[in-house]
């Protein structure tokens, strides 16, 4: 990401209307600059906001970006990660309310449009946030300011991703879809990564066939990433059946396949004890070295 970043102030809805003579139009107040010591400032909580964020301190992240979204709403890289303290937190409706303000979107213009759509109600049971490394995209280098009609891919790349991963954990599952679509149209370098926590979101909500689909995405896209294979084939091995003459396990097509790949990519990986004990139950016999 380049930086420093250009900044472009917006007026804010309270900002009271200055009219000049009589019989002209209406003018908006100068916009103050951004001073060298005020960037410097936020720039500084920036990086200690996003050291918390790493330190999974989210609280400690919030705390510091809610005053500055609030003083400074032009800013956007704040804004990110307001999101990705909220994230952590699980306040996924503030969450992503901070993604869109980053993205330029009016979350109240968009609730008023679509007031009565299906996705508005949601029990939005708590979920567990997907890896950070969805996440990890974004500038690190410092730098708090954006324009609005110039946001850079990774920042629009971790605001989908992270858009959709709040959705997932809605059980807004089409909604999270088009987000990380979008992740990946924004920022196609870190598909593999978005592809990858898809995957994960979507097994952590325990929609196996969403999580089917984006195995199989990250699997095309990154085909030597072991736990690909292994999420694949827990997402088949829910379709398995039980055969009543052997009283082994069926498993559907492509399953074992993935499960054995898996082991012959990370043979003493973190999964390859529930790889194995599949594959014996189904009447697999394991490669030398993999038992």
């Amino acid at each position: 990401m380049r930086t420093p970043l250009a900044c472009v102030v917006l007026v804010a809805l309270s900002t009271p209307i200055l009219f000049g003579q009589e019989g002209t139009a209406p003018q908006k107040p100068p916009e103050p600059a951004v001073t060298t010591k005020k960037s410097e400032n936020l720039n500084a909580l920036l990086v200690e906001a996003r050291k918390a964020t790493a330190e999974k301190r989210f609280a400690d992240s919030e705390a510091l970006m809610l005053p500055v979204t609030q003083n400074n709403p032009n800013l956007i890289l704040p804004w990110v990660e307001l999101g990705l303290a909220q994230l952590g937190l699980k306040k996924y409706e503030a969450a992503e309310t901070a993604f869109k303000n980053a993205l330029g979107i009016d979350p109240a213009s968009l609730r008023r449009a679509h007031a009565d759509d299906y996705y508005q109600s949601s029990d939005a049971p708590p979920g567990t946030v997907a890896p950070t490394a969805t996440r990890a995209s974004r500038n690190v280098q410092g730098g708090t300011v954006n324009s609005g009609e110039n946001r850079t891919m990774d920042v629009q790349g971790v605001c989908w991703a992270s858009l959709g991963e709040i959705y997932t954990h809605e059980k807004k599952f089409p909604e999270a879809t088009a987000a990380f679509d979008k992740a990946v149209i924004a920022f196609p370098a870190s598909t593999a990564q978005y592809r990858h926590n898809e995957m994960i979101a979507f097994f952590q909500a325990g929609n196996t066939d969403g999580q089917l689909t984006a195995a199989n995405q990250a699997i095309a896209i990154d085909p030597a990433r072991a736990d690909n294979y292994y999420f694949k084939g827990q997402a088949l091995v829910s379709k398995a059946t039980l055969d009543p003459q052997t009283q082994k396990m069926v498993l559907p097509p492509g399953c074992a396949e993935a499960y054995q790949k898996y082991l012959a990519l990370d043979p003493d990986g973190p999964y390859s004890a529930d790889a194995k004990g599949v594959l014996t139950a189904a009447g697999f016999p394991l490669k030398p070295g993999k038992k």
